[in-house]
């Protein structure tokens, strides 16, 4: 049976740990949890970026700056969270017919349905000088806008993937760039980002109409409703 929590957490680490127990609630193949969550600002990288030269010197310096760094299972570069970013979270049993890409797509067509439900027609593929670049990247007008990483593990005596999301509802953009840029400076890699390449769904939507309602609060209730919808 499908099911959907929502959670604000106290910090991002905390975030995290939710979504990696996602799959421990799985019980059956046809069984997918859904998580969204929000949390004060992070940046959260992969393992790779942890073993660059001067990772503790930059955990320091962005720690300083209100900016921890995680680091999270799947794989990917460093990605930035904040309360005006949603964490979704799609876990599922692995049975023969899903794959790396079929479990990619499955939640990308869903952020795209969400999106769609604004009047917004996303593009999926990657885009390179965006930050934690992936060949599943959710664009709107060109702009990355959502990105997407994935963890397969053998959880309760069945193989499980889960499949996360950053997607961008309201925050500067420049300020996410100038992090990402900082962390790899300060770390000594070569990645790089570029403000041009970011988008925000407040930036694209430019007045929606709300009804009173925060954009994060908005989309967060179009995801449980579509989610709904979607289920048989």
């Amino acid at each position: 049976m499908p099911d959907i929590s929502f959670a604000e957490v106290e910090t991002a680490e905390l975030g995290i740990l939710r979504q990696q127990q996602l799959a421990e609630q799985l019980g059956s193949d046809d069984e997918r949890h859904l998580l969204v969550w929000r949390a004060p600002r992070a940046l959260i990288v992969g393992r790779r970026d942890s073993r660059l030269p001067n990772f503790c010197i930059a955990v320091d310096q962005l720690r300083d700056d209100g900016w921890p760094v995680l680091i999270r299972r799947s794989g990917g570069t460093a990605c930035p969270v904040s309360r005006g970013t949603l964490q979704i979270a799609l876990a599922r049993i692995v049975i023969p017919k899903i794959t790396i890409e079929s479990a990619y797509m499955e939640l990308a067509g869903f952020i795209s349905a969400v999106l769609k439900s604004y009047g917004l027609e996303a593009e999926i593929g990657e885009k390179p000088n965006a930050f934690c670049p992936g060949r599943y990247d959710i664009s709107v007008n060109g702009r990355k806008i959502a990105g997407l990483s994935q963890h397969w593990r053998r959880c309760n005596g069945h193989v499980t993937a889960t499949t996360a999301a950053t997607l961008i509802v309201d925050h500067d953009r420049e300020e996410l760039a100038h992090i990402v840029n900082l962390f790899y400076q300060s770390v000594g890699g070569q990645a790089r980002c570029s403000v041009s390449a970011i988008g925000d769904m407040r930036s694209v939507l430019q007045q929606p109409s709300l009804s009173g309602k925060s954009l994060t609060d908005d989309v967060r209730e179009r995801i449980g409703n579509l989610w709904s919808r979607a289920q048989p």
